[in-house]
C-alpha cells in the first residue's frame, strides 16, 4: 500500500490533470445532451414540425431589439467566438490542440455538408418571414454558427466539473442556435444537426486528442497567432450587420479582451526585468 502511495506521489503533474479531467468526462451527462439533440433532430426532420417550430421562433422576432438578435447570433460568428475561445485558451491552455483538433473538424464538416445538401434557406421557401442581417439563399443545412457555439460548449462541458457552468454555456450555446432561427436564416433542423457537428467535434478532440502542457514561451507563440488570425479575417470579411453599431462594440470588446489576457499573461512569464537580464 506505502508503494502504491508513493507512486501515485510521483506521477507527472500532467498526468494529474489528464486523470482528471477524464473522470469529469466520463461523469459529465455528455452522452445524455448528444441523444436530447438527436431526438430533437428527429422531431425536426418532419417537415411541417420543422415548419411550425420555425413560424413560433421567427414569429418572436419583431418583439425582441434587432441589435440584440444581431449581437446574440454574431455569438456564432467565427472571429466573435475565436475570440472567446481564445481568452479560455488562456486560463486553460492544456486544452489548446483539442480546442484546434475540434475547429479543423467542424472546418472540414460543416462546409462538406453545406455543399452536399446545398439545402434552400427559408427566404427561398417563405413568402412572409422576419428576416435581420443580409438574406441568404443556398447552403442551409447545418448552420455554421451553430455548430461553432456548441463546439465550444462541448469542449468546457467536457473538461469542467463545475455543473452550473456546464449549463451556462449549454444555454448560451442554445440562445445562439435559436437566435439563426429568429433573423430568418436557418431551419431548426438546421440548427440542430450544427449542434449535433458541433458536439461530435469536441466529443471527438476530447475523446482521441491527449492533454499537452505547453511551455511559458510557445503558449505566447501560439497565443500570437491565434490572435493574429482573428484580426486579420476581421478585416478580410468584414461586419455581417453593418447597421448595429452595438454587433461591433461586443466584438472588438472580446477580441481586445483577449489581446489584454495575452499581453498579462506574456509580462507575467516574461517580467521586463528577465527580459533586461537575459539580453545581458
Amino acid at each position: 500500500m506505502a508503494s502504491l502511495l508513493q507512486k501515485l506521489k510521483g506521477r507527472p503533474q500532467g498526468n494529474k490533470i489528464a486523470s482528471s479531467l477524464q473522470d469529469n468526462f466520463e461523469g459529465s451527462g455528455f452522452h445524455l445532451l448528444l441523444f436530447v439533440v438527436f431526438v430533437l433532430h428527429i422531431l425536426t426532420i418532419n417537415e411541417a414540425s420543422n415548419l411550425n417550430v420555425f413560424n413560433f421562433i421567427n414569429g418572436l422576432s419583431p418583439s425582441v431589439p434587432a441589435w440584440l438578435q444581431a449581437s446574440v447570433t454574431d455569438m456564432g460568428n467565427g472571429v466573435t467566438l475565436g475570440a472567446v475561445i481564445l481568452c479560455y485558451l488562456v486560463s486553460r491552455p492544456e486544452l489548446c490542440c483539442r480546442v484546434v483538433v475540434a475547429a479543423v473538424l467542424s472546418l472540414v464538416m460543416v462546409p462538406l455538408l453545406k455543399q452536399y445538401f446545398d439545402a434552400p434557406r427559408p427566404a427561398v421557401i417563405l413568402d412572409y418571414l422576419n428576416i435581420i442581417g443580409e438574406v441568404r439563399h443556398e447552403h442551409s443545412f447545418p448552420s455554421g454558427h451553430a455548430a461553432t457555439a456548441f463546439l465550444l460548449a462541448g469542449i468546457i462541458f467536457l473538461s469542467t466539473s463545475k455543473h452550473w457552468l456546464k449549463g451556462l454555456v449549454v444555454v448560451a450555446a442554445a440562445f445562439v442556435a435559436g437566435s439563426r432561427i429568429m433573423v430568418g436564416a436557418h431551419w431548426p433542423e438546421d440548427v440542430v444537426m450544427g449542434a449535433f457537428v458541433g458536439l461530435l467535434c469536441a466529443y471527438g478532440a476530447v475523446k482521441f486528442v491527449p492533454l499537452i502542457v505547453l511551455s511559458s514561451s510557445v503558449r505566447v507563440k501560439l497565443y500570437l497567432v491565434l490572435f493574429a488570425t482573428i484580426v486579420i479575417s476581421e478585416f478580410k470579411n468584414g461586419d455581417d450587420f453593418p447597421q448595429y453599431w452595438q454587433v461591433q462594440v461586443i466584438r472588438w470588446s472580446f477580441i481586445l479582451l483577449s489581446g489584454l489576457l495575452i499581453l498579462r499573461f506574456w509580462l507575467r512569464s516574461f517580467p521586463p526585468n528577465l527580459l533586461k537580464n537575459q539580453v545581458n
